[in-house]
C-alpha cells in the first residue's frame, strides 16, 4: 500500500516527530556497531508506531540486538503475521514493486513426490515473454525434476528462485516413476520489466463475448495498460469476464480499486470499495486529526471509469497463491455482483503493508510491515481462512493460459454457457485432469515469499 505519506503525517501529529529516521544512540557504553544501532532503532521506532499488532510485540532493547533482520523478526506477531519482512536493499525493493526484477522469468509450483519424502518436482505455471525461461524454450506445463545435476529437495528448492545461474533438468512421470529428459536447460537470470498483463483473449461463445485476463501482480506503473485492456474488452462487446488471478500475490491497492471499478456494475460508483483499520494509537490519532471526516479517512470508494464493463457476473480463477490485492478484488466486489470463484482456496491475506525506509539515506534498510486490516462493505470476510471457491478445482498445466480448453477456463466458459448467472451457487469439487497424478504428488505449502519476494529474502 502506498499510504506512507499519510501515516507519516499522523505519526508526526501523535508522537511529535517524524520517526522515519533512526533514533540517536542513547547507550554510549555499548559495544554494538553504531550503524547497527541506527538500523535497530529505525526498526523499533517505526514498528511501535505503525505495526498493526504493535501491542503484541515483545519488549526488546534495540541496543542489545546484534542482528537487525533477526531483531525485526522477533518483533512480529507470528500467530497471524506471515507477511511482514525486512531487506537491506531499499532500491531493490522499490524496483520489485515497480516490476523491475532480476529473475529467470518463470513461475513455479513445487510438489512432493510422495508423503514423507523431501524430494520435490516443480511445474512451470507460466513464463514471462522474452525472459530467460522463455528464451530457453520452457513453457507452461514443463516439469522440472533436477537442479544443477542433482534432485530437487526441500533444501535446494529455493535455489530455483534465488540463484542467478541454473542448470535444470526436465522430466516426466509415469506410474509414479520420474524419468529425466535430455538435454538439460541452462538459465541465466536477467533484469526484467514485468508487465502483469500476461494474457488476454476474447472468446465468442454462441454470440456471447467473454473476456479473459491473466493478471500476475497489481503494479501501478502498468495501470494505463490495464485500462487499455478493459477498453479493448468494452469495444469488443464483452459481457462476461474470466479474471485469472491464480498466480497473483497482490500489490497496489489503488490498482486493485482501478480494476474493480472497471468490472463492477455501473451503479457501484461512489459506493464503498474498502474500509481499513490501523493499530489503536493511529486510529485514535486519525480520529483526533480529522474529527469531522473521520470515517472517510478509513474508506475507499469505487470510482467512475470510462472503461467500466457494467458486469453482473465475474468468474475468478484462484489458487493458494492468490493473495492480498487479488483477494481484495474478489471480496470487495462480492456484495455488489455475482462473483463465481473457481479453483483453489486463496491465500487468506486480508492485511496491507507499507514500505518504510530512511528518507535521509543514512542506511539502505527498508521494511514492509503489516499496518492495516481490510474490510468490505458488509464486513463478510472470514479472517481465519482464505476465500473458499464456489467450484473447487486443482490447478492444471496441460494447456496454455488463455486457451479455451485450459481446464479452469473451460469450466468457467461452461458455466457461462449453461446459465449465465449462478444465483444458487453450491460448492462443487470437480475432477482434476490427469496431467497431475493425484496419487503421486502432494502440493508444497510454499511460503508466499517464494512467489512474491524471491529476489529479496535471501
Amino acid at each position: 500500500m502506498r499510504i506512507f505519506n499519510f501515516l507519516r503525517l499522523i505519526a508526526f501529529f501523535v508522537f511529535g516527530s517524524l520517526l522515519l529516521m533512526a533514533c540517536e544512540d542513547t547507550d554510549n557504553d555499548t559495544d554494538i556497531d553504531p550503524e547497527l544501532l541506527l538500523v535497530n532503532n529505525f526498526i523499533y521506532d517505526n514498528m511501535n508506531n505503525y505495526y498493526l499488532w504493535n501491542t503484541k510485540m515483545p519488549i526488546l532493547d534495540p541496543n542489545t540486538q546484534s542482528d537487525s533482520e533477526d531483531f525485526f523478526n522477533k518483533l512480529l506477531y507470528e500467530k497471524i503475521d506471515k507477511w511482514s519482512f525486512i531487506t537491506d536493499d531499499v532500491d531493490e525493493l522499490n524496483n520489485y514493486f515497480d516490476g523491475v526484477r532480476v529473475e529467470m522469468g518463470y513461475s513455479l509450483q513445487g510438489y512432493y513426490l510422495e508423503e514423507g519424502s523431501d524430494r520435490v518436482v516443480a511445474f512451470v505455471e507460466y513464463v514471462e515473454p522474452d525472459g530467460p525461461a522463455d528464451k530457453a524454450g520452457l513453457k507452461r506445463g514443463d516439469l522440472i525434476v533436477a537442479i544443477n545435476g542433482g534432485w530437487i529437495t526441500e533444501d535446494n528448492y529455493a535455489d530455483l528462485f534465488y540463484d542467478e545461474q541454473l542448470n535444470v533438468g526436465l522430466g516426466t512421470i509415469e506410474n509414479g516413476i520420474v524419468y529425466d529428459l535430455n538435454p538439460t536447460v541452462n538459465l541465466v537470470a536477467e533484469e526484467l520489466n514485468i508487465n502483469p498483463v500476461l494474457q488476454t483473449e476474447v472468446f465468442d461463445v454462441d454470440g456471447v463475448k467473454i473476456g479473459y485476463l491473466a493478471y500476475t501482480s497489481f503494479i501501478s506503473k502498468f495501470d494505463d495498460h490495464l485500462e487499455a485492456v478493459f477498453s479493448d474488452f468494452k469495444n469488443a462487446g464483452v459481457s462476461e469476464l474470466i479474471l485469472d488471478l491464480r498466480y497473483n500475490g497482490g500489490g497496489s491497492v489503488e490498482s486493485a480499486k482501478l480494476m474493480a471499478s472497471m468490472i463492477c456494475p455501473a451503479s457501484c460508483v461512489g459506493k464503498l470499495f474498502l474500509r481499513t483499520a490501523y493499530n489503536e494509537a493511529l486510529d485514535e490519532a486519525i480520529k483526533n486529526m480529522y474529527p469531522d471526516t473521520y470515517t472517510e479517512q478509513f474508506e475507499d470508494y469505487f470510482e467512475s471509469n470510462g472503461n467500466n464493463l457494467d458486469l453482473s457476473n465475474l468468474y475468478v480463477l484462484t489458487t493458494s497463491g492468490t493473495a492480498s490485492a487479488s483477494e481484495m478484488v474478489i471480496y470487495s466486489l462480492s456484495p455488489y455482483m455475482n462473483v463465481v470463484q473457481i479453483g483453489e482456496q486463496s491465500h487468506g491475506k486480508y492485511y496491507g503493508s507499507i514500505t518504510i525506509y530512511d528518507e535521509e539515506k543514512k542506511h539502505s534498510w527498508a521494511m514492509q510491515p503489516i499496518v492495516m486490516r481490510a474490510e468490505n462493505v458488509d464486513n463478510s470476510i472470514d479472517y481465519s481462512v482464505g476465500l473458499i471457491p464456489d467450484y473447487e478445482m486443482n490447478d492444471n498445466y496441460e494447456y496454455e493460459l488463455g486457451d479455451s480448453e485450459e481446464v479452469l477456463t473451460s469450466f468457467a466458459i461452461s458455466l457461462i454457457k449453461g446459465s449465465g448467472t449462478q444465483t444458487n451457487k453450491v460448492l462443487k469439487s470437480v475432477q482434476k485432469n490427469a496431467c497431475i497424478p493425484s496419487d503421486v504428488f502432494k502440493q508444497m505449502e510454499n511460503p508466499l515469499k517464494y512467489q512474491m519476494y524471491k529476489n529479496l529474502l535471501k
